[in-house]
């Protein structure tokens, strides 16, 4: 492992175009399979290569945000079943 971290300019094509994809786990494991890192350091790439790129800053933003809303819906929804089945069970 190299203990200075590689310049965005750097970053594999896939990683690259997993983060086209939105897809930041998938452009960190990347990093990490083809630069011999270990996690943190891949994220610290990655980081650096969004951070350097303005529209893709931008997007991940979008992303990260759709995730939580998606998360926060799942969440509702299980806390609704959850509260229907016990509710069931009170009534049976």
């Amino acid at each position: 492992m190299s203990s200075k971290p590689r310049r965005s300019t750097d970053l594999p094509k896939a990683a690259v175009e997993a983060l086209r994809h939105g897809n930041l786990i998938e452009a960190i494991k990347v990093v990490r399979q083809e630069g011999n890192v270990g996690f943190k350091e891949a994220k610290e790439v990655v980081e650096a290569h969004i951070a350097s790129q303005p529209t893709l800053k931008k997007k991940m933003d979008k992303v990260l945000v759709t995730a939580q809303q998606k998360f926060v819906r799942w969440m509702v929804g299980f806390l609704v079943l959850a509260a229907g089945a016990v509710l069931l069970m009170m009534l049976g």
